[in-house]
């Protein structure tokens, strides 16, 4: 095989580009994929095993997990799990333990780190592979693989995942093959969702917000189910948005969904809008339109730009109002799927 890519795209040692060389893509018969993180992260990946069995026909393909950041993660599109415990019977594994999982991921052909984590720079090191292939943030831990990718905060991260197979030769396909049931909208009881939380305060638009928002979106669009979704922790808890949007006979609260349910949820939803957050992660990957409003990320690396996703931010960093994401709402309500 041979790496495709010129200055400043990526970054090849020389054992490297003469590894790759020696690799024909159709031999290639091991792949394990490290993917550490929250869900929102591990329904994307989906994307990537997808193209990696049309890239690598004949390989079976491993997905190295820690057990404590592996809920979603898509388990029923690989051949083989290996689970690194940083937990086990309520207590925490020894270094010893813990290195010793590691090491049983075994030899591979090529090995994706779509990580990034301390552990899975301990699994590059700890395993044999032809080729180890990464998208570290800094120039540094060129050292923990054979061949790098140039990471972006202005490039979609899954077209960035996407990348380490690219360098290879792949031509990955688009729209996107997140590998989940094409769900129908319910159109004759259309429903709209709102997820209020997100993984830290940073990144969480204030409630009194999504109060004003909702009221906004229920009233200008009356026919449509206005739904509100529970999170599992207290502070996620939405009892006081529906109280106070009660004069309102089209608001509704959702509680937690299992996981399958959720997808299917999301997927018959006419849209969401929530923060920077995973359920805007996981309503992408079953194709229902989203507004995701950020504020203290970088949107454009979060943003496919498909047609089916819009996005509200303040152009200087700034918080955007309920009015700025109503009016952008607004909008692609009226303009996807000929909703109008």
């Amino acid at each position: 095989m041979y790496l495709w890519f010129q200055r400043g795209a990526a970054w090849a040692s020389k054992k490297g580009w003469k590894n790759a060389q020696a690799l024909q893509r159709e031999e290639v018969n091991q792949i394990a994929i490290i993917r550490h993180g929250a869900i929102g992260d591990q329904v994307l990946t989906r994307v990537f095993i997808n193209e990696a069995k049309r890239f690598f026909p004949n390989a079976k393909i491993t997905l190295s997990l820690i057990d404590t950041r592996s809920y979603g993660a898509p388990v029923d599109m690989v051949d083989s799990i290996h689970v690194v415990e940083k937990v086990r019977n309520g207590k925490k594994t020894s270094i010893f333990e813990r290195f010793n999982q590691i090491k049983e991921l075994g030899n591979q052909d090529i090995i994706f780190d779509l990580a990034n984590t301390n552990v899975s720079k301990w699994v590059c090191i700890l395993n044999k592979a032809s080729l180890k292939i990464g998208f570290p943030y800094r120039s540094l831990e060129n050292f923990f693989y054979h061949v790098t990718v140039k990471r972006s905060d202005l490039v979609l991260e899954t077209e960035t995942m996407l990348h380490q197979l690219c360098i290879l030769g792949a031509k990955t396909q688009r729209p996107f093959d997140y590998g989940f049931p094409n769900y129908e909208v319910n159109n004759a009881n259309p429903y709209i969702i709102y997820f209020t939380s997100a993984s830290n305060d940073g990144k969480t638009w204030p409630k009194n917000n999504f109060i004003d928002l909702g009221w906004k979106m229920a009233t200008a669009f009356p026919h449509y189910r206005h739904i509100f979704l529970d999170g599992l922790d207290q502070h996620e808890k939405v009892d006081d948005i529906i109280e106070q949007l009660s004069n309102l006979n089209n608001i509704e609260k959702q509680e937690v969904l299992p996981y399958e349910k959720a997808m299917e949820y999301l997927g018959k939803a006419t849209m969401v809008i929530c923060n920077d957050t995973g359920v805007r992660n996981m309503a992408i990957t079953v194709n229902t339109p989203t507004v995701g409003i950020f504020f203290n990320t970088v949107p454009y690396r979060y943003w496919p730009r498909d047609g089916l996703h819009e996005i509200a931010f303040g152009e200087n960093h700034t918080v955007p109002t309920p009015e700025d994401v109503f009016e952008i709402a607004s909008v692609h309500l009226k303009t996807i799927r000929g909703i109008v």
